[in-house]
């Protein structure tokens, strides 16, 4: 949550340090902020019960409306990369100038980090299923979103960009991963 509040002040500021902690990084992008901030609240609102029923199915809906907007933020950025179009979401908060640090398209999060977000955002939705099994779809989506930005991390401290990069597509930030 705090992580998303900085970056979305340096947005807001046009500080290139709170997008991406070190100058000439590439910056996390405003979307990515605003769905760790939904991420965020999310997990908050489903992890305190409150004793009243009312209450507590209120807060389950708010954080399900929250989970499925992260998930979907994630799903629109990976289907403009597969599609190849663009659907007004990457500048929508604010204006990024082309020619950016990494960034393929100005605005336009990672496809790594849409990926995770997607994962994430379906996480919390399914946060409370258990399958006949006992086992917890929940736990495999996190350790998926946790694998891959370890990768990145890893990409980050051995200098590897393909580790979070691929190609000339938008790369994931250093904070990015940290964060995830």
């Amino acid at each position: 949550f705090i992580v998303g509040c900085v970056v979305l002040l340096g947005w807001i500021l046009d500080i290139d340090t709170l997008k991406s902690f070190l100058p000439g990084l590439i910056t996390m992008k405003a979307n990515t902020a605003s769905a760790f901030l939904l991420a965020s609240v999310s997990l908050w609102l489903l992890s305190h019960e409150p004793a009243d029923r009312s209450q507590a199915s209120l807060r389950r809906r708010i954080a399900q409306v929250f989970a499925l907007l992260v998930a979907l933020i994630g799903v629109l950025s990976l289907g403009e990369y597969l599609l190849s179009r663009d659907f007004g979401i990457d500048q929508l908060l604010f204006q990024e100038a082309p020619g950016a640090v990494g960034t393929s398209s100005p605005g336009r999060m990672a496809p790594t980090t849409a990926f995770n977000f997607m994962l994430l955002g379906c996480a919390l939705l399914f946060l409370d299923l258990e399958t006949s099994r006992g086992r917890r779809p929940a736990q495999f989506l996190g350790l998926t979103a946790g694998i891959v930005a370890y990768l990145a991390l890893t990409g980050y401290l051995f200098n590897v960009a393909s580790f979070y990069r691929f190609a000339a597509l938008t790369g994931m930030a250093l904070n990015t991963s940290l964060t995830f």
